[in-house]
């Protein structure tokens, strides 16, 4: 990007298509994704063609059927594979993780964040995305210096791709509780620290091998900005 992110979500009007192709072909695709990067080259170019500039470009055309309707005419490019392209631009886009979804979070800190009309993530971040927010947010919502920071890294591990309420938590038990963190973090060390977290806080259940962490780290981890100031 361009400009440094400052929202929960990213500025997708930030992304070139040049930027989305380059992660396409480098980023971990899932396997029914694959054919995304079948003459890839062929097809963005036609979509430049076609006055498509940019992730959010791509997003408005994708989600209105008219205009989806009218690129796959005039690109000649399949529906098929603009599906799949949805599904892939979506993905740029975080899911916010409800707070009432996390394992093992206390009642009293749910009824403290509700009162103050905080449901999920997307919802904290403005309150928590640096040390004044966090120290102004402290006093209004009545909650301790300690429960506000931890929040801060549920908040923060949260916008990398593919974590969900349960793997959020599982991170925030670990030493390697934000992005910064986990970006610089040697895999094997990862691994380690989070299977002990599994086995001490059963948040988490789903299987963890030395590969996957490694290119998630690589792929995902070290592409997520670093906008939290701790």
């Amino acid at each position: 990007m361009s400009k440094k992110q400052l929202n929960y979500m990213p500025d997708l009007s930030e992304i070139s298509l040049d930027e989305l192709k380059k992660e396409l072909e480098t980023g971990r695709l899932l396997p029914s994704r694959k054919p995304l990067l079948d003459d890839i080259d062929n097809k963005f170019s036609t979509l430049k063609k076609a006055g498509i500039n940019n992730a959010e470009n791509l997003r408005e055309v994708l989600k209105n059927s008219t205009k989806l309707k009218k690129l796959i005419k005039e690109t000649n490019i399949s529906e098929d594979y603009f599906k799949l392209l949805k599904r892939e631009v979506n993905n740029l886009l975080p899911t916010p993780v409800k707070f009432n979804d996390i394992p093992n979070i206390s009642d009293k800190l749910l009824k403290k964040l509700n009162t103050q009309g905080i449901i999920n993530t997307e919802n904290l971040f403005p309150y928590v995305r640096d040390f004044n927010s966090r120290k102004n947010f402290k006093k209004a919502s009545g909650l301790s210096k300690e429960e506000v920071l931890w929040l801060t890294k549920i908040v923060d591990v949260s916008r990398i791709k593919w974590v969900g309420p349960k793997l959020a938590r599982l991170i925030v038990d670990t030493k390697f509780d934000t992005v910064k963190k986990l970006a610089e973090a040697n895999p094997v060390d990862v691994l380690n620290y989070l299977n002990e977290a599994k086995k001490k806080h059963k948040a988490y259940d789903g299987p963890l091998g030395i590969n996957d962490i490694d290119s998630w780290i690589r792929q995902v981890v070290s592409k997520t900005p670093q906008i939290i100031e701790y």
